[in-house]
């Protein structure tokens, strides 16, 4: 198979993950935290060094903790529902945003009645008018921005760095969705007040395990799930010490397990590396669709603020029908629908039906796009 649809999940997953994975429960499969014996201090010792781990592939400095949640989806939630939120207060969010924002946002807005401002975005372009963000935060001060930092549908690499300084000029705080990004585009941590990330994606470690970089001079999110922390026991509410006060309950070690020997295998094999590889083959993907007179690309005007993701539409064909042809016929697995992003769909005007998404990986080559194309060669124009 051609596998073509890692924004959903990167896949296969380095050799390590799956040694590491199998190894913890033979060698030393026993809770975290819990206990004082051997076995237990190994545990311990694992989830802090991949805690550390996490902290130096994404940038992280000493002023901010890394939280460990079973997924970007329950970071995302565990923030947003963790906040003091007031009557009518200011929330921004890009159309590139995944469900997982977005169903969560509309969940508060009508608890709290917030005020929910989408940010503006270039149509031509497709991108950031941080002009009118600007013009926008005079007259609506933002409370908090949630913005993907990579687009799930069409690869756009947001200027987060930037949004951040502008809207801490207006007081308010920034949420960064780096589901698609982190491990792979770099970013300096500094400004950012809250940034998520996954581990079975562009992290390249397992499912089950996720998290978020939490600044230590933003509002801590009161917990999103209360439970156990193996230590003070007696309290009626949980430690007020980070991490453990939103860490509630058994972390899945063998996820972690999966995650720290993922983690390992980027500082080894390089940032940089995975980034020039990714992007190398994002822009051969282009140039290969780009060839179909039938074939409308979904990416932004400028490719320095592109990233390896690309939607299309195909002439003649829904973006199922192109699915099931590419995967019966030859073997090449692609994603298609409205990638639980409905909203930069409505932007494209590509709803009900969505596009045709083709997401490489680090172990993709320039072979499977051939391929890809000899495809496409014998039923598009």
């Amino acid at each position: 198979m051609i596998y073509l649809d890692n924004a959903a999940t990167t896949y296969p997953k380095p050799e390590e993950v799956y040694n590491a994975m199998d190894n913890f429960y033979r060698k030393y499969g026993v809770s975290f935290g819990r206990g004082s014996y051997d076995l237990a201090s190994k545990v311990s010792n694992l989830v802090d060094e991949c805690r550390k781990r996490v902290a130096n592939v994404l940038g992280v400095n000493s002023n901010k903790t890394v939280i460990f949640t079973p997924s970007a989806t329950i970071s995302i939630n565990t923030i947003l529902k963790g906040l003091d939120w007031s009557k009518r207060d200011n929330v921004y969010y890009s159309p590139f945003e995944h469900n997982a924002t977005l169903r969560t946002l509309y969940a508060l807005e009508k608890e709290y009645d917030l005020n929910l401002i989408q940010v503006p975005i270039d149509r031509s372009s497709i991108y950031y008018n941080l002009v009118e963000l600007e013009r926008l935060y005079k007259q609506f001060p933002p409370k908090i921005i949630v913005v993907s930092h990579v687009s799930n549908v069409c690869g756009v690499i947001a200027p987060v760095e930037k949004i951040a300084k502008i809207t801490h000029e207006y007081h308010g705080f920034i949420l960064v969705d780096g589901s698609q990004a982190a491990g792979i585009i770099k970013i300096n941590q500094q400004d950012i007040d809250y940034y998520v990330w996954s581990g079975h994606k562009s992290l390249y470690g397992p499912f089950g395990i996720a998290g978020f970089i939490i600044d230590n001079e933003a509002p801590i999110p009161d917990p999103l799930i209360h439970g156990g922390t193996g230590i003070a026991s007696e309290l009626k509410d949980m430690p007020e010490d980070l991490p453990l006060r939103l860490e509630a309950g058994s972390i899945n070690i063998q996820a972690i397990a999966g995650l720290n020997a993922a983690l390992k295998w980027i500082e080894t094999v390089g940032h940089d590396t995975i980034f020039n590889h990714e992007k190398a083959i994002g822009l051969r993907l282009i140039e290969i669709l780009k060839q179909f007179i039938g074939v409308n690309l979904y990416i932004p005007e400028d490719i320095n603020n592109h990233f390896s993701i690309v939607s299309a539409s195909f002439s003649g064909f829904l973006p199922h029908e192109i699915g099931k042809i590419l995967n019966e016929e030859f073997n090449i697995a692609v994603r298609t629908g409205l990638h639980c992003a409905p909203l930069i769909h409505e932007f494209f005007g590509t709803i009900p039906h969505g596009l045709v998404r083709f997401s490489p990986g680090f172990f993709n080559t320039e072979n499977d796009l051939f391929q890809l194309k000899e495809a496409l060669d014998n039923f598009i124009v």
